[in-house]
């Protein structure tokens, strides 16, 4: 009796000093999900360049409205035949066409770009 209990005792002992097992590997990372359906392409939205009022310029969110005056001071450059445009002059321009828009929001955007060139650019 004393050898079972001795070797009951002795595994005891030999299991509490024994490594820990490693963890079971992590599972391969999972396929990646699909990609979320792309949102529909939105349907055709002509718009009259020479049309867009200041108001309707002026509604548009700040990113937007970023967005639409640098399309303006290009096509307002190219319509007065520059090839060239002073970067430091950008928000100038800018500002003077929006303050136009603001102060006649019934002007087309592309008439108060072009006054802003024409007071403001070279």
């Amino acid at each position: 009796m004393k050898g079972k209990a001795a070797i009951v005792l002795l595994s005891g002992v030999l299991l509490a000093c024994a490594p820990e097992p490693a963890p079971a590997p992590a599972p391969p990372p999972a396929q990646a999900q699909a990609a979320p359906a792309a949102e529909p392409m939105p349907e055709h939205h002509i718009v009259t360049i020479r049309a867009v009022s200041c108001d309707a310029l002026l509604k548009l969110a700040e990113d937007d409205r970023a967005s639409a005056s640098m399309f303006y001071l290009g096509y307002t450059a190219q319509r007065r035949g520059q090839r060239r445009i002073d970067v430091a002059e950008i928000s100038g321009l800018e500002a003077a066409a929006l303050g136009y828009c603001t102060e006649n929001p019934g002007w087309p955007a592309a008439t108060a770009f072009m006054r802003s060139f024409a007071d403001n650019g070279r």
